[in-house]
This record gives C-alpha cells, sequence and structure tokens, in this order.
C-alpha cells in the first residue's frame, strides 16, 4: 500500500474513532438533559394533580378554577392516578396498567418520589399528605415527542458523522498526494542516475525538515562511496600507471644484461639497479594497497596530528637530509586530534612535504599547525619554483605534471593521491603561489 494511501486511511480511521466517540457522548449527554427536564415537568404536573384532587375543599372556587386551567393545559387526566393508603385509585382516569404496582406505590411512599421512564411513558410518582388521608400521586408522559426527537438527533449525528469522513477521506488524500510528492521526485531523481551520475546529490525545495534530514544523510552517504568509488578507480589507474615502469625496467635491464659475458661488479651493479626497482615496485604496491583500502579497510580513529607530522619531518630528514622548520601555535593537545587514517593521512602529508622539498631544490620547508575559526590548519610552505597559475586548477589531476616541472623526477601522481585521501577525510586542501614558491594549506 502506497504512503499516501496508507495516511488517507489512518487519517479515516482515527476520525471516524474521534466522530464515533464525540457523537455518543453528545448523544447520551443531550438525552440525559432532556429526559431530567421531562422528568422536572412531570413532577411539577404531578403537583398540580395533588392539588386539584386533594385540595380541592381547601381552596376557593377561583383558586381551583385556576389550577384546573393549568392541569387541563399541561396533562390529560388519562394519565393522572391518585392511590389511597391502601393502594387503591382514589382519583384520576389513567386505566391500571402493569407498569404501576404496589411495590412501586410503596417505594414512592418511602422516598418521597420516585422516577422512572418505560419505552413508552415518563413516569413520576409524589407523595403527598392531606387532611383526607396520605395519598401517592402518579404522573405519565408519553415519550412519543421525546423519542422522535432522539431519533431525529441520532440521524443527524450519522449523517454529520458520514460526510465528516468523506470530508477527512477526502483532506487526508490531498494532503497525502501533497505530502508524496517530494518522495516522488527523490525517487524520480535516483532512478534517473547511472554509473556516471550516482554520485550527483539530491535536491528537493519546499519540503519538510525530516525529509531533509534524509536528503542530507543520503547525500553525505553516496558522497562517500563515490569518494571510496574514486579510490578504487585511481588505484587501477595507478597500478597500471606505476607497474609497468618498473617493470618494463626490470625486463629491459635483464635483456640488456643477458645479451654479452659481464664481470662481476658488472653484474653487482646490475642487481643493485634491479634491487632499486624491486624497491620501487614494492613502495608502489604498499602505496597501492594503501590508498585502495586493503590494508586500512580506511578505519577511522582518533589521531594526533602532530604526531603524524613529525613521523614525516623525521622521515624526510632521514631520507633527504632536508632542513623542516616546525612552528606549532596550538596551545591545547586535544585541538590537534583528528578522526581519521593515520596511514593515509601520513601518506598524504608526506608526498605534500617531499614536494615541497623535491621542486625548492632541499631549500628550508615551514611547516605550521596552527588554529583559525577553531578548526585546526596545516600549513606547508617552500622556495622552490611555484606552480604556474594557469597550472593550479590541474595539478590535483592524475598524472597531471606542471610546465614548469619537466626537470624534476615524477609522474604526477603524488598530489593527486593527497587530493583523494583528504576528500576522504573531508579536509579542504588549497595551493597558491606565494611569489617566492608554494604554500600548501590543509583545513581540517
Amino acid at each position: 500500500m502506497k504512503l499516501k494511501h496508507r495516511l488517507s486511511l489512518y487519517a479515516v480511521l482515527i476520525f471516524s474513532v474521534i466522530i464515533l466517540i464525540v457523537s455518543s457522548v453528545i448523544y447520551v449527554l443531550f438525552y440525559t438533559e432532556m429526559e431530567r427536564r421531562e422528568m422536572e415537568s412531570l413532577d411539577n404536573k404531578s403537583l398540580i394533580a395533588a392539588i386539584y384532587y386533594l385540595e380541592k375543599d381547601e381552596l376557593s372556587i377561583g383558586d381551583h378554577e385556576d389550577i384546573k386551567s393549568q392541569l387541563l393545559k399541561t396533562i390529560s387526566r388519562n394519565d393522572i392516578a391518585v392511590f389511597d393508603s391502601l393502594g387503591n385509585q382514589y382519583y384520576g382516569n389513567m386505566l391500571p396498567t402493569s407498569d404501576i404496582h404496589l411495590d412501586y406505590i410503596q417505594m414512592i411512599r418511602k422516598d418521597r418520589n420516585r422516577q422512572f421512564s418505560t419505552h413508552n411513558y415518563f413516569y413520576n410518582g409524589i407523595y403527598y399528605e392531606d387532611n383526607q388521608g396520605n395519598f401517592v400521586v402518579v404522573t405519565r408522559e408519553s415519550k412519543g415527542k421525546f423519542n422522535a426527537q432522539m431519533q431525529s438527533l441520532w440521524q443527524i449525528l450519522l449523517a454529520v458523522s458520514i460526510f465528516g469522513i468523506l470530508i477527512v477521506f477526502l483532506f487526508s488524500w490531498y494532503l497525502g498526494k501533497l505530502a508524496y510528492v517530494p518522495f516522488v521526485n527523490i525517487v524520480q531523481q535516483i532512478r534517473e542516475r547511472d554509473s556516471h551520475t550516482f554520485h550527483q546529490p539530491l535536491s528537493i525545495h519546499n519540503t519538510y525538515q525530516e525529509l531533509d534530514d534524509l536528503v542530507q544523510t543520503y547525500n553525505s552517504f553516496v558522497d562517500r562511496i563515490a569518494q571510496v568509488f574514486a579510490v578504487q578507480k585511481n588505484f587501477i589507474d595507478y597500478v597500471s600507471h606505476e607497474l609497468r615502469t618498473p617493470i618494463t625496467a626490470l625486463l629491459g635491464t635483464l635483456e640488456v644484461t643477458n645479451q654479452r659475458p659481464r664481470t662481476i661488479g658488472e653484474y653487482e651493479q646490475v642487481l643493485q639497479q634491479l634491487k632499486q626497482y624491486v624497491g620501487d615496485l614494492e613502495e608502489t604496491m604498499d602505496n597501492m594497497l594503501l590508498l585502495s583500502g586493503a590494508k586500512t579497510k580506511f578505519e577511522f580513529s582518533n589521531v594526533r596530528v602532530d604526531e603524524i607530522v613529525w613521523q614525516v619531518i623525521e622521515n624526510a630528514v632521514l631520507y633527504h637530509q632536508a632542513h623542516v622548520d616546525v612552528d606549532i601555535q596550538v596551545q591545547h593537545q586535544s585541538q590537534l586530534v583528528f578522526s581519521g587514517n593515520d596511514k593515509l593521512l601520513e601518506l598524504a602529508i608526506t608526498n605534500i612535504i617531499e614536494n615541497a622539498i623535491k621542486y625548492s631544490e632541499n631549500k628550508p620547508v615551514r611547516v605550521e599547525l596552527y588554529l583559525k575559526n577553531d578548526k585546526l590548519q596545516l600549513r606547508v610552505t617552500d622556495q622552490g619554483i611555484g606552480i604556474p597559475e594557469k597550472d593550479l586548477v590541474h595539478v590535483k589531476q592524475n598524472f597531471f605534471r606542471a610546465g614548469n616541472a619537466k626537470g624534476y623526477q615524477g609522474k604526477g601522481i603524488g598530489l593527486s593521491m593527497a587530493n583523494i585521501i583528504l576528500n576522504l577525510h573531508q579536509i579542504g586542501l588549497s595551493i597558491r603561489n606565494t611569489g617566492n614558491g608554494t604554500e600548501v594549506t590543509l583545513s581540517f
């Protein structure tokens, strides 16, 4: 069942229960109030009947005529019965009925007043003391008009309920349709996605907060998947590009070496070259496996950024005899903690710092850790050749090398690899020329 139909059904069911309860309450309250009024009116009529029959000898002719007039206007003598102390009908023209029995008369004498109703009549009985004796006066009123009013009320409530349920169904169906429009739009956008556009974020407008949260969560999830797919794609590109060079060099060296006999010194030189190629190949495989997630599974944990930076600098000094100036301006250690993968972050920062060392020809490199708007920043500044302005927008691409970098060894994958890792960690990467070199800033 579709959501809009389910919403309509729920709305109708809830309204039906509410209207049933409200209608029942209205009916019961109205019935009780009307019955109370009828009984009060009948109680007055019983008193008038008692005065008319039992006080005739004590009233003047004029007063008695007034009482008679009131009695005739309000009740028929056929609905009046006056019983003496023996339970015999003394006055009134009410025919004997099974509704009035001796026990009922005795209850009236005991309680002074008794009321009850049957399907056809309301009955009221009062105990009246007179100089002629003690009497019980019973009057009744037909329920025909009362029952007709109650029947009309019930029909009105039923009609209003049915009409209300119909209106609620139509409105809930319409509102459900309106509420379902954003879902339809989302489903349509997802259906239009393919392998090339699946990473594009969903967009909705003028909707409610819950759906906004859902779309934002979906977009964030898809963005993560897209980043992982990009890593996998780049892994394949890197492998195909990186493995070809050392393998070709290995095969070429072996083929050349095998063309003629060599001296022991020449063989040692060849073995040293082969060892270097194998080392390059092993390093490439390690980087590729690390980047693909085969080793790390992209497990994130709290890491100290300054510790990673010091490890990278230590390696740079050890392997490249680099001159690196470090300036840590962060006061609290907790501000240096970041949720990430330490191996991937170390690889990304290594590529950035080694680029700074290489393209500055081992001139001093400055590394700064500081806060900006309460966010950790890592800035690497070199005194190298810089990057031409026209190439700045391309340096993050796979295998791209700036026009002024052709005299330096490299394959154009270091910065692109770093960019992928930083995107995976949602770390901003900005690059600019300083006039005397290049400045790279990471925004955590």
